[in-house]
């Protein structure tokens, strides 16, 4: 059985449903206006991608120059992303605060303009329902986390499959539409092994059941293939990934519910349970229903409740593990819809009162608890903003009120993920000069070294103004060849690390799952070096393989593989060629090293030590070949 020819409108559902439907978007809308207003949209890897963006004025992709490259760089969905806040700079805007505006309404406008589209194709139109419900009871969890690819894909998902299924014939704007829909899905994220898969199968019915003429017959075989293709490059990505450890924190990060305190997320599972239980429960039992109905308002109301009474707690951290649910909600939903599509499950007009009320009232709440959010992002931003006019040069994290879990009875640790403070420094400056950089730990992500000047990132077009900085920042001499950089105590190795390293120890340091080195060479070399490193790593009977790719500014060198042998030497000395290609693509010289197997000593039961630790190296030198 196939949906209804004859199209359904939404006059079947009350005038107050309507109208209160017409509120959460209303209020979904505003709180997008609150978050873009005070920059909300920056946190996470937001801040520093738009400075990149504008820095090397080109689309940020994920490439290393690997032969992979082609399906990890996600470039699609950073197209659709950036290229208004490029185009914007390349016209001539020169200032932050407008790029930065148009970069979050970018973000922000993918989600409503799919719920439109989705509502132009529907020709049954309360359908509209379910990508409602995977905005307020999916994404709308993570959207403090916005530049996940993540929200592109599931809006992007939602309006490509309403397209397949609803429409008898593409009109030219409804095929306009879907080939807008459907360009970036070719290569937007690994999730689209799943959901593309769907899109397929919608085009195989569509060909098969609507499609009538040759046209639309050979259009739906291109969308098919093309979103095949997309099913392919998502899967390769799956199986080769750009970071393996990247791929294990989205698989942990399914349950994150049972390890989180998202009272979002919670509550939003608790009301689609409610919905199943009520597209389930005979219409007969109203009164059932009508308690389902309740007890979901009831469950919605305790998100802005939770803020408003424990505003300590707030963590967009949160937001950034609840990616996850970009994923699994939508799938669920589409599921739900293609049961109801397809006739396997009935909703008559009541029970779609019922769940779009629910589906309402968790709109309008989640709203509430993101203005408020918002609100506390922006009082962080006021001591950051502090912070910045009143120190100079290099700030570290623990000396900065920001570091503090609370301040005054509100959240400032868990609302800003420490690293981006760096790129967060040069947006929030003063009118464009910036005096002080603040330093996250040793054990965090670092974008650039802010204690060489030429790793800075080059805005000076945008009015951007180091010298402040500069003036105060210690001078710091090139490396020379053969120089051993020390790891031990007292060793000089900590000017030389950019994130990822735990504090030195009498015998050398331990790096996290990812570190960095940064060294200044002062010119481009004109041969090959070698690394030579002694080294060891976190490797037991309970660990016993451990993998350390080095990539050098980007470009992958090579992998040291370390496995347990009782009696083996702890440390030996490891080499590799570093190719002057790589060498030179960006001074100053950028290594990273990325551990797969990392572990903890509490987990293979050898010490209380809960740190994940990875590569523990003594010391490291770069020599000529």
């Amino acid at each position: 059985m196939i949906a209804p020819e004859r199209p359904v409108g939404l006059r079947s559902i009350e005038t107050p449903v309507k109208t209160l439907v017409a509120i959460a978007a209303a209020a979904y809308l505003s709180q997008a206006w609150v978050a873009i207003a005070t920059g909300r949209h920056l946190f996470g890897d937001g801040s520093w991608l738009l400075l990149r963006l504008l820095a090397e004025n080109h689309i940020t992709h994920l490439n290393n120059n690997t032969w992979n490259d082609f399906f990890v760089g996600r470039l699609g969905a950073f197209s659709y992303q950036q290229l208004p806040t490029l185009f914007a700079a390349r016209l001539g805007v020169r200032s932050l605060r407008v790029l930065s505006v148009v970069f979050g309404v970018t973000l922000f406008s993918f989600k409503p303009l799919s719920l439109l589209l989705c509502y132009r194709f529907a020709r049954d139109k309360r359908y509209v329902l379910f990508p409602l419900l995977s905005l307020f009871a999916g994404t709308m969890n993570s959207e403090g986390y916005l530049i996940s690819e993540t929200h592109l894909m599931s809006a992007l998902f939602w309006a490509a499959l309403f397209g397949l299924l609803c429409p008898r014939e593409f009109g030219w704007f409804d095929l306009a539409a879907m080939i807008v829909v459907s360009a970036p899905l070719v290569l937007c994220y690994e999730t689209m092994a799943m959901f593309g898969l769907a899109l397929v199968g919608a085009c195989i019915y569509r060909r098969r059941a609507i499609a009538k003429s040759p046209r639309e017959k050979w259009l739906t075989v291109a969308f098919g293939a093309w979103y095949s293709l997309g099913v392919i490059f998502a899967m390769l990505a799956i199986i080769f990934p750009r970071d393996p450890t990247q791929r294990a924190d989205f698989f942990k990060g399914l349950l994150f519910i049972f390890h989180y305190r998202h009272i979002g997320a919670r509550v939003s599972w608790i009301v689609l349970i409610l919905c199943a239980l009520i597209v389930l429960i005979p219409a007969i039992y109203k009164k059932t229903l009508n308690v389902l109905v309740g007890l979901a308002v009831a469950c919605s109301l305790a998100i802005p409740s939770f803020i408003l009474i424990h505003p300590e707690l707030t963590s967009l951290d949160e937001h950034i593990v609840a990616r996850t649910m970009n994923a699994s909600v939508p799938l669920a939903l589409a599921a739900a819809f293609l049961a109801v599509y397809f006739g396997l499950v009935q909703v008559d007009t009541r029970k779609y009162k019922r769940l779009f009320v629910i589906a309402a009232v968790l709109g309008i709440c989640q709203s509430a608890w993101s203005v408020v959010a918002s609100a506390q992002w922006s009082l962080m931003l006021t001591v950051l903003r502090s912070e910045l006019r009143t120190q100079t040069g290099l700030v570290p994290f623990g000396d900065s009120l920001l570091s503090r879990r609370t301040l005054g009875g509100q959240p400032m640790l868990a609302m800003h993920a420490e690293w981006p403070l760096m790129p967060l420094s040069i947006v929030y400056a003063d009118e464009g000069k910036v005096q002080a950089i603040l330093l996250p730990p040793g054990t965090s992500f670092y974008p650039f070294d802010p204690r060489i000047p030429s790793a800075l990132p080059h805005l000076q077009r945008f009015h951007i103004d180091y010298s402040p900085y500069l003036a105060v920042l210690p001078k710091t001499s090139p490396y020379e060849l053969g120089q051993w950089i020390d790891f031990r105590d007292g060793g000089n190795a900590v000017p030389y690390e950019t994130g990822g390293w735990w504090q030195p120890e009498p015998w050398g340091t331990w790096t996290t799952e990812q570190a960095g080195l940064t060294i200044d060479l002062g010119v481009a070399v004109n041969s090959d070096l070698t690394m030579e490193a002694v080294a060891a790593a976190f490797v037991s009977e309970k660990n016993p393989a451990v993998d350390v790719e080095v990539l050098v500014n980007d470009v992958p060198a090579g992998k040291w593989s370390f496995r347990f042998k009782s009696g083996a030497p702890e440390y030996q000395t490891y080499r590799m060629v570093l190719s002057r290609k790589a060498l030179n693509k960006a001074l100053p010289l950028v290594i990273r090293l990325r551990v797969s197997g990392a572990g903890s000593s509490v987990a293979a039961g050898l010490s209380d030590d809960a740190r994940m630790t990875g590569l523990a190296v003594r010391r490291l030198r770069l020599l000529p070949q």
